[in-house]
């Protein structure tokens, strides 16, 4: 009778643990994209003999750094409450900042901070221009969106920036492994990643850019400063984007002045499909990873199989509803079961 007793106390715990793991995937948002996207890699590995060697799975690796890292600042202003058009023209222009430092003979490292804080900086005058001068989220970032790709455009003259790769950026960018497949940028998203993710979940500070994009008006009588929150959050998506901007230069070998055209709809996309909200309050850093693997996936899918350059973007575009429709889906089913959303 004892040993029975024990025995069931044992395996109370264990169940326990069982059980939060289990509620614990079903609250996560991101779980039904990776379920689709399981699917996709089993089909194209049977229909596709390129799809799953190690060269082709080690470019769509690397090929989603660049959207991580926008995408990771992405869902930080998201999460606020706000909305940043201008990362893909500030990625660029920060490209193009250490392209140039390098070309004129400063140091990987100066160059890296150059472009570090031109990325910063803009993040801190969108910040300012939404909350100081109250200038809508959408109105001031595009329009940042303008001037950081004008003054590139105007800057280089049209023409791409050359010549300034040296062997350690070859590792920066991905280009050169360090061991097996692994890559300086791996490293980095993950280490940015977990940073910016204990950031948000496990700090009281972070904690209010919840509070502020669910309701600013609630986290203002709560005594949080708003203003500094959402400053802070678009500070960060500059960081990101000049990381992006970083990794870009050195993935691709040149800049050319239109780079970075495109890739805010991608971040924001990647952000989304991670089960981000474009009200606030709402996003976790895994599912910026999730939504940016979505979208590499799904272009290296389009260009193994030949599909026509103009179908490109509706097939890209029918995958992002289908993978916000998997999100919602397994949040059903999630609530169906028991389990509270996020």
């Amino acid at each position: 009778m004892t040993t029975t007793i024990a025995t069931q106390q044992a395996s109370a715990p264990r169940a326990d643990r069982w059980s939060a793991l289990r509620v614990r995937v079903l609250r996560d948002p991101s779980f039904g994209i990776l379920v689709l996207l399981a699917v996709a890699v089993a089909v194209m590995s049977l229909v596709e003999p390129a799809f799953a060697t190690t060269g082709n799975l080690t470019n769509i690796v690397n090929a989603m750094m660049t959207v991580s890292f926008l995408a990771i600042g992405m869902t930080v202003v998201l999460i606020a409450g706000g909305l940043d058009l201008s990362v893909g023209s500030v990625m660029a222009l920060c490209a193009g900042v250490a392209a140039s430092c390098l070309n004129n003979g400063a140091p990987l490292a100066v160059a890296f901070l150059a472009a570090l804080g031109v990325g910063a900086g803009i993040g801190l005058i969108n910040g300012l221009l939404i909350t100081k001068l109250g200038i809508p989220d959408f109105i001031a970032t595009l329009a940042m969106l303008g001037l950081a790709g004008g003054f590139l455009l105007y800057w280089t003259a049209g023409v791409p920036i050359l010549g300034y790769m040296t062997e350690a950026y070859y590792y920066t960018g991905g280009l050169r492994r360090i061991v097996g497949p692994i890559t300086v940028p791996m490293l980095l998203v993950l280490v940015v990643g977990v940073g910016v993710s204990v950031l948000l979940r496990r700090t009281t500070y972070g904690v209010k850019f919840y509070a502020v994009g669910s309701s600013p008006t609630g986290a203002m009588h709560a005594g949080i400063r708003v203003d500094g929150i959402k400053i802070t959050a678009y500070v960060i998506s500059g960081l990101m984007a000049a990381i992006a901007g970083i990794h870009i230069a050195g993935r691709t070998t040149t800049v050319p002045p239109l780079i970075g055209n495109g890739y805010e709809i991608s971040a924001i996309a990647a952000a989304v499909i991670g089960g981000a909200s474009l009200f606030g309050g709402k996003g976790r850093v895994i599912g910026a990873l999730v939504g940016a693997l979505t979208l590499t996936l799904t272009r290296n899918i389009i260009n193994l199989t030949g599909v026509e350059s103009s179908w490109q973007a509706v097939i890209t575009g029918l995958v992002l509803i289908l993978a916000v429709l998997a999100n919602q889906a397994w949040s059903g089913i999630a609530r169906s079961i028991g389990a509270p959303r996020r």
